[in-house]
Parts: C-alpha cells; sequence; structure tokens
C-alpha cells in the first residue's frame, strides 16, 4: 500500500489601492475574519494573518484539488 502526502502552503501578500493606509489596528480582526470565512468557503484555511496599514500577509494552505491560480483568485 502507497501513501502520499501533500503540503501546499503559501504566503501571499496583498496591497491596498495605490499603498494608501486604509487598514487600521480597528478593522484588521474583522478583515482577516473575512479573508478567513473566504479561504473556508474553497476549501482552504488561513493559518496566519498579519500586515500593516497599508498591506496584509496571509499564510494559506490550499488542499491539491486547487491550483494556485484558482486559489488566490
Amino acid at each position: 500500500m502507497s501513501h502520499s502526502f501533500i503540503s501546499q502552503l503559501m504566503h501571499c501578500v496583498f496591497s491596498t489601492k495605490n499603498r494608501r493606509p486604509l487598514i487600521t489596528t480597528e478593522i484588521q480582526p474583522r478583515l482577516f475574519q473575512y479573508i478567513g470565512g473566504i479561504a473556508r468557503e474553497s476549501k482552504m484555511k488561513l493559518l496566519s494573518a498579519g500586515g500593516v496599514d497599508d498591506h496584509v500577509h496571509l499564510l494559506i494552505s490550499f488542499p491539491s484539488t486547487i491550483s494556485v491560480s484558482k486559489g488566490l483568485q
């Protein structure tokens, strides 16, 4: 019997339009929850989220059934 394990972890960085400082510390928790919900709906897992006022960093686990391009869409 053969077993295989696939792990696709992606570090994604998104910025605001024109790098405007729009992501305040007050809205970060809601923003990260929202992004986590989108990931769950697409069968992905948001493992970590952080950032500053003009960009966010996300660590996302993709299942093997989803391509990177489709997941980031």
